[in-house]
């Protein structure tokens, strides 16, 4: 068969949800192949550049091991999966860019990568791919992958119901199967007739919260009669360094109004010495909480400032207010505006239909609008409490009865055993 055609199937999905269109590409395989199945183990590389991705990750990874299925795993990530028996031969806080020029100034970079990559898949001979968001370079990876004759798997969707819709045709020219997380993205991807399994979001069952607020509290020291303000620059290299120094500065003026106790949650991915020069400049206090703790630092805050992106679902889920702000090059925020198609940047905002918590984007993103909106926050219980109503609402929303991994692992296994 031609490595682009597509045979139809009307496949059922585990979560009950048809699977409109099942791409099969079966070019020639290897001797070297067929001998690496004769053995019965299996290897996959994956790629796992963030550290939302990374903890996915580590859970299908997980669901192997647990069911010791024969194979092994390889590819990008960091110590989290390293731990899990991934065998992480490109560290992800090496490829954690964000927007347009950042990625095109580091095209060189991301290249070598790339190439490294495909030469370990092809010397260890690998049944799969399994590519986890990060759609700028995945999706050149699934490229070479799909033409070296590799089954190439993706897990959360680009969001091209967000911006660029025109990367379905390469998702569907270069993915064999897809793994949706948003119920509103089954429409899209029935209707451009490719094949996708919806799995619901892996988020709500991975979120544990160990200590109470109090207990949280005491352990630091925070008084009773103080706030707790969390912060969450990013994490990415250019995410910290594009909002950090702000978000430092909004504090500063918040502490003339609040008796403010500030944390800072630290990014895996992120070094120390990356944040030091920002924080050195600040004259407040901010005690800094590796991610291990993060989920205990987020239900402890009474107010969170925080970057666009997985968090924002994280401190839905746990019931936190907070604002979202987002910053990037210039010329990748105007690039990027000629593409977006929604007016909402916030998964949580997205999620309810409606502006629940403000986004302070690009411009928008300043001491004094940070200010303005943590204050009227602090300042208004019944903003807080109507907050907090849409967040149950959206926890309800993604809580399912399914296991993701589960889905995922059963999905590979029927492919490539």
């Amino acid at each position: 068969m031609n490595p682009e055609e597509e045979e139809t199937k009307g496949e059922k999905a585990e979560t009950g949800e048809t699977v409109v269109t099942e791409v099969t590409v079966e070019p020639g395989e290897t001797k070297e192949r067929e001998n690496n199945q004769s053995t019965g183990m299996k290897n996959i590389l994956i790629v796992a550049a963030e550290n939302s991705a990374e903890n996915y990750a580590a859970q299908i990874v997980e669901e192997f091991k647990k069911k010791e299925t024969p194979v092994n795993f390889f590819g990008v990530g960091s110590d989290k999966l390293a731990q899990k028996g991934v065998d992480v031969i490109i560290h992800n806080k090496d490829l954690a860019l964000v927007g347009i020029i950042e990625v095109i100034s580091s095209i060189l970079k991301l290249k070598r990568y790339m190439h490294v990559l495909f030469n370990a898949a092809k010397k260890r001979k690998a049944d799969a791919v399994l590519l986890i968001d990060f759609p700028e370079f995945n999706l050149w990876m699934a490229r070479k992958f799909k033409k070296a004759g590799i089954r190439v798997y993706y897990y959360i969707s680009p969001t091209v119901w967000a911006w660029r819709y025109s990367r379905v045709k390469k998702i569907k020219k270069y993915v064999d199967h897809l793994f949706i997380i948003f119920p509103f993205e089954i429409p899209i991807y029935r209707q451009e007739n490719i094949s996708f399994t919806y799995t619901g979001h892996p988020l709500v069952p991975m979120i544990k919260v160990n200590h109470t607020k109090e207990e949280f509290r005491q352990k630091h020291a925070v008084p009773a009669d103080e706030l707790l303000v969390t912060l969450l620059p990013g994490s990415r290299k250019t995410e910290v360094n594009a909002l950090l120094p702000t978000m430092l500065a909004a504090m500063e003026v918040l502490k003339k109004e609040f008796k403010i106790n500030v944390f800072l949650l630290k990014a895996s991915g992120i070094d120390k010495e990356l944040m030091a020069p920002f924080l050195e400049a600040s004259p407040l206090q901010v005690r800094i909480i590796g991610q291990e703790h993060g989920y205990d630092l987020i239900n402890a805050a009474d107010i969170i400032l925080t970057t666009c992106g997985t968090s924002n679902l994280e401190i839905a889920v746990i019931g936190v207010p907070f604002t979202a702000v987002y910053q990037v090059n210039k010329l990748s925020y105007l690039l990027g505006k000629r593409f977006v198609k929604i007016d909402l940047y916030s998964i949580v905002n997205i999620l309810a239909g409606q502006e629940v918590i403000r986004e302070l984007i690009q411009y928008n993103y300043t001491v004094e609008n940070v200010v303005t909106e943590m204050r009227r926050i602090l300042n208004n219980r019944q903003v807080r409490e109507n907050m907090l109503k849409q967040f149950d609402r959206i926890r309800d929303m993604l809580t399912q009865d399914h296991h993701p991994p589960e889905i995922i692992y059963n999905k590979i296994v029927k492919d490539i055993f």
